[in-house]
């Protein structure tokens, strides 16, 4: 097993840790200790690329479960966070479409799969996970905050939608040219 692929098994194993101390009733120094663990598993996303390319490590296993680590991160965090009660009302429709951008991407990386086609990330999707680890941090810790911190946070949370469903239609754009190339060779 690689340093990369053990530092993102990493990550996918503090997710339930961080699930836990944001749904538990003992707020103050348990979001802190959420805090603190969620910041270690986004240094890991970043940090599990940059030496797998850096010590000439990437691997299938790589690529396959990185993506998965990104998407539980974020969504445990969601679901934690309308749980306890810190997204709330009309911001829990910007949770849904986060979700749902996940899913379509993933079920697309599948089916271009059979092609033999890779979707590479993006720029712009490497700054929606940025956006989305940046916002998801602030809302973890904003019920220790003002609710000035709290609204900041939720316009993050809603410019994260805006990057999130750009790169979901960009990525179908691609697809669609992709398999529509690779089936006017095929016939």
């Amino acid at each position: 097993m690689t340093i990369p692929n053990i530092l993102t098994l990493l990550r996918v194993l503090l997710v339930p840790v961080i699930v836990i101390l944001l749904i538990s009733e003992e707020k103050n120094i348990l979001l802190w200790w959420a805090f603190v663990l969620f910041l270690a598993s986004s240094v890991t996303d970043f940090l599990d690329g940059w030496l797998a390319r850096k010590l000439d490590q990437e691997s299938d296993f790589g690529r396959l479960i990185d993506p998965i680590a990104d998407k539980l991160l974020i969504v445990g965090v969601y679901f934690a966070l309308v749980e306890n009660g810190t997204i709330t009302d009309l911001h829990v429709v910007a949770f849904i479409l986060i979700i749902c951008r996940e899913i379509l991407v993933s079920a697309l990386r599948e089916y271009l799969a059979q092609f033999d086609i890779n979707m590479i990330p993006t720029k712009l999707a490497k700054l929606k996970t940025a956006m989305q680890l940046v916002t998801s941090a602030a809302l973890i810790i904003s019920p220790l905050f003002s609710d000035t911190f709290l609204l900041y946070s939720l316009i993050g949370l809603w410019l994260s939608v805006v990057i999130t469903i750009s790169t979901g239609y960009s990525y179908c754009l691609y697809a669609a040219k992709q398999v529509g190339f690779k089936n006017k060779f095929r016939k």
